[in-house]
């Protein structure tokens, strides 16, 4: 099972704009699913949606969406990731309300991250609800990065308010072992850098809220925050990967899926606020 999910990068690796899915392959795509789903076998369920997960259609993604519900956990890890680069508004909808379930995600705090990151990875402005959700229930270091660092992806005013409003809630003594990633959020929203001090972020929103504007697209970010950034999400060129093993990964918030394998999963197009 292991081998499978080494090839996920790959099998992800779909364009940023997929293009209306011809109907030959739905209709394929959808026997193989349901033939996998009447199947017992959970390494057939994985196969299945690794190989459909380019298939950018409603009920493609209404298939693949079963894998959330799923009794194994492989099958659900598979399906959060073809959810999540599948780049279709169905797949978004389909993670989100598996999110906003959190007492089921519990006892796997891993999985609910991966499922968190993949609501994230859309960088939809209706997500910012989803995210900041009861954000201490499940306290998990993993689990609370996702939240935040899908926090910022979402290039609104209101991620900005919602990241400088859970610090506060929080407290200093909870927020103080993730104040790398709400530094590396708020730097990737902002532009701005206040370090990993709570009352100095604080101190700068209370100056800048009603005048702070998010542009659009996020602007270069210092080299160190920019490898935590790029490593988190998947989005290292080949030449930015560092050359030697003793390097690799070196100062980068660790990915829910687990260690940075070198391999760039597919680059998404970025919109103001999502849509």
């Amino acid at each position: 099972m292991i081998a499978l999910f080494a090839l996920l990068p790959l099998v992800f690796a779909a364009p940023q704009s997929t293009p209306v899915a011809d109907p030959a392959r739905v209709k394929t795509a959808i026997t193989e699913l349901e033939k996998a789903w009447k199947s017992n076998d959970a390494a057939e369920r994985v196969r299945a949606i690794q190989a459909q997960a380019t298939v950018a259609d409603a009920e493609v993604v209404k298939w693949i969406a079963k894998g959330l519900k799923d009794k194994q956990v492989d099958v659900q890890k598979a399906s959060i990731e073809a959810l999540r680069w599948i780049n279709h508004p169905e797949a978004l909808t389909a993670l989100q309300n598996a999110a906003k379930d959190a007492k089921s995600y519990k006892e796997q705090p891993m999985v609910f991250a991966a499922l968190l990151k993949g609501v994230g990875q859309y960088s939809n402005k209706s997500s910012v609800a989803v995210l900041t959700d009861d954000i201490w229930a499940v306290q998990e270091q993993h689990v609370v990065q996702a939240r935040i660092l899908g926090l910022g992806r979402i290039r609104t005013h209101e991620s900005v308010e919602a990241l400088i409003d859970l610090m506060k809630v929080a407290g200093t003594r909870k927020v103080e072992n993730v104040m790398p990633d709400f530094r590396l959020a708020l730097v990737a929203l902002t532009g701005v850098d206040m370090g990993v001090s709570q009352l100095a972020w604080q101190q700068w929103w209370n100056d800048n809220k009603s005048k702070l504007k998010i542009a659009p697209a996020m602007g270069e970010l210092p080299k160190e925050l920019s490898v935590k950034w790029k490593v988190y999400w998947g989005e290292m060129n080949e030449e930015e990967r560092p050359r030697k093993r003793s390097d690799r990964g070196k100062d980068a918030p660790e990915s829910p899926e687990g260690p940075a394998d070198g391999k760039t999963p597919p680059k998404r197009e970025k919109k103001e606020g999502g849509n």
